[in-house]
């Protein structure tokens, strides 16, 4: 674990591994560095470096009052992706999604590549009265964000993995769960999404009901030219928990064999 600087903004960067590629995961909303252990387990080590970071307002970070949206989002990306050593490749879930696409319309000299879980889209996302009374009563309850991250899946989940779910959603800052569902989720940058030049791939749940998969057809992978979309089968929006396997053996067959040969190599996977 080491400590990186976004202005005066302390963010947590976890390393695992010494392989010669290197990864940079980034967490969605209300989460944190921990969602991708399973996934990270599951890397041959000696092959791939990961670095996991934790946003503000989540996990081992600094909890700022400001900040707490795309900017301030994309800024904290920015400095992890500054932090590691030579050409990455960007492993986003979610709410990380949308902030990797935005960054990577104007890319640091050392990202590569795309890999996109269940993402945020770059269309404006304005929630319902409903979902933010909702949002309101999650926050700080283990019995309603169990109940909340159970709703967001398909498959059961170690219960290790879903302790951390709960855990990393209670420490999360309120201004971390707010400024993002209040403010990060309403910008629109759809309109530039043509600007993304980035190898891209596209990681979909087919069961996902908070990204769901018509959405991500239309505004994520058929929005970024030459983007490879795959659709996991019977899965839903937490899939480097719900299929850690799967998600790991995605990132290396595109390694080892090109895109649609890695998809073909994946259990429950399909391209599309």
């Amino acid at each position: 674990m080491r400590y990186i600087n976004n202005g005066d903004v302390s963010l947590a960067l976890e390393t695992r591994g010494t392989g010669r590629r290197r990864l940079l995961f980034a967490h969605g909303w209300i989460s944190s560095r921990r969602i991708f252990y399973d996934v990270v387990a599951r890397l041959d080590p000696e092959r791939y470096t990961s670095h996991l970071l934790d946003f503000r307002g989540a996990g081992l970070s600094d909890r700022p009052t400001d900040g707490h949206d795309l900017a301030g989002y994309a800024g904290d990306l920015r400095a992890a992706l500054a932090a590691v050593d030579g050409p990455v490749d960007l492993i986003a879930h979610s709410m990380g999604g949308k902030v990797a696409q935005y960054v990577a319309l104007e890319p640091p000299p050392n990202l590569g590549r795309l890999i996109l879980i269940a993402p945020g889209t770059a269309r404006a996302y304005v929630s319902s009265a409903r979902h933010r009374a909702l949002a309101e009563a999650a926050f700080g309850s283990r019995v309603r964000i169990e109940r909340f991250q159970r709703a967001a899946m398909v498959r059961d989940i170690a219960p290790d993995a879903m302790e951390r779910l709960i855990d990393d959603a209670l420490i999360a800052q309120r201004e971390a769960w707010f400024g993002w569902y209040n403010r990060g989720r309403a910008v629109d940058f759809s309109q530039r999404l043509h600007e993304l030049k980035l190898p891209t791939v596209v990681i979909a749940g087919n069961r996902d009901p908070l990204a769901p998969l018509p959405r991500l057809r239309r505004d994520v992978g058929g929005a970024i030219a030459g983007a490879v979309f795959i659709t996991l089968r019977d899965v839903g929006h937490n899939a480097p928990v719900e299929v850690p396997a799967e998600v790991a053996g995605i990132i290396e067959g595109l390694d080892s064999a090109g895109a649609h040969a890695g998809v073909q190599r994946s259990s429950g996977v399909r391209s599309g």
